[in-house]
């Protein structure tokens, strides 16, 4: 096992990914989460909300990518990682929130997500739905084959300033010029868009 720790007046963050992971309970791809415990730091006296996942062998996928910062990850391990993340997203769909739940409500007026990896018309116009996961799938691709955020050319900015560079200027994201990159992207936008269908 494996415990996240924070203080427990940020522990809304783990308690929506806590949500998320038991959305996923089942998944072969997705760590299991285990229960969370509140302590006490001896020091501090400080309230901490803990929060205890399954152990995942190797390194993270954040600290893999870091590695090969501005050189991105070798073709064949973009394919072999992106066919697994598709299939997780896939497979995770029965078990996480549906356009038109109670929880998703219509799809109008949530922005979710991390704010890099938003689309543009989630950013704008706050419309969520599943062209949001294209987008996002598009933006991890993009990290794993340059070995660079999204927009990190931009440096940090506040919400306001992301706002304006996805969803209001006309600025686009480079396209990584291989044809594996395409080729991913088509076969998650059409997996996407056939589930949606159904």
């Amino acid at each position: 096992m494996v415990i996240k720790t924070t203080a427990f007046s940020q522990a809304s963050q783990l308690e929506n990914k806590k949500r998320f992971l038991n959305c996923l309970e089942n998944n072969p791809y997705v760590v299991s989460y285990y229960g969370k415990k509140i302590t006490l730091d001896k020091k501090s006296k400080k309230m901490l909300y803990n929060m205890i996942l399954e152990y995942c062998r190797g390194q993270c996928f954040a600290k893999k990518i870091k590695r090969h910062k501005g050189i991105g990850l070798p073709e064949e391990d973009v394919k072999r990682f992106a066919l697994d993340i598709l299939i997780a997203k896939i497979s995770g769909f029965g078990k996480t929130m549906e356009k038109g739940s109670s929880e998703y409500g219509d799809g109008w007026g949530y922005r979710r997500g991390t704010t890099q990896f938003m689309s543009p018309e989630l950013t704008r116009d706050k419309i969520l739905d599943y062209g949001a996961d294209v987008w996002a799938f598009g933006c991890t691709v993009f990290e794993m084959l340059t070995g660079e955020l999204v927009w990190s050319e931009h440096g940090k900015l506040v919400w306001e300033d992301w706002i304006t560079l996805i969803g209001v200027s006309d600025m686009v994201l480079y396209v990584h010029n291989s044809p594996l990159c395409k080729q991913i992207l088509c076969d998650f936008s059409s997996l996407l868009m056939g589930y949606s269908s159904i």
